[in-house]
Order: structure tokens, then C-alpha cells, then sequence
């Protein structure tokens, strides 16, 4: 890729890690939590689910399960069903 060119924006509060898995992208964007979309029309990006109890750092998505590193820990999600994600446990860090 020599000369990339922007071709859509969208709006983030501080956007860390990022993984794909299917036609599902999941951003972690800090503060703001972990924010999973319908990536299935890349130029159309679709929010389905915004997770704001964390501060997301980075995440790893794959076979239908999400490992999300915050600064208070790890979480795994289940995303097997897209529109019921769903918390499977978490290992807190104490600082």
C-alpha cells in the first residue's frame, strides 16, 4: 500500500486494540468500553452492542469468544448469538 486514502470516519473516545472475527469488528475504545459492530459492509459500519462497565485496552476475538484485557482485569464474552452477548466470566487484577 503506497498511498492510502481515507474513506470514512467514525467517531471514537480512545480507541486501543481491535479484532475481526466474521463479519463482527470489535473495538476497544477505553473509557468508553468495548464497542462490537456489524463490520459486514465495511464502508457502513453498525453498531450492535456498546460494553461500558470497562476500560478496554485490547481484545481477541475468535470462534465466538472475546478476550477483553481492562485495567481491572480479563473478561470473556460469548458472541455466538450477536444480539445477546454475553459475559462468561472474568479474572479481576488487583493493583
Amino acid at each position: 500500500i503506497n498511498q492510502p486514502t481515507l474513506i470514512k470516519r467514525y467517531p471514537l473516545k480512545s480507541p486501543h486494540g481491535l479484532s475481526k472475527d466474521g463479519g463482527l469488528l470489535f473495538i476497544c475504545d477505553g473509557i468508553a468500553g468495548l464497542k462490537i459492530y456489524n463490520a459486514a459492509d465495511v464502508q457502513n459500519l453498525q453498531l450492535l452492542r456498546q460494553i461500558t462497565n470497562i476500560n478496554a485496552f485490547e481484545v481477541i476475538a475468535y470462534n465466538k469468544k472475546a478476550i477483553v484485557v481492562a485495567t481491572d482485569g480479563l473478561y470473556q464474552y460469548d458472541y455466538s448469538n450477536p444480539s445477546n452477548i454475553s459475559l462468561l466470566n472474568k479474572i479481576s487484577i488487583d493493583k
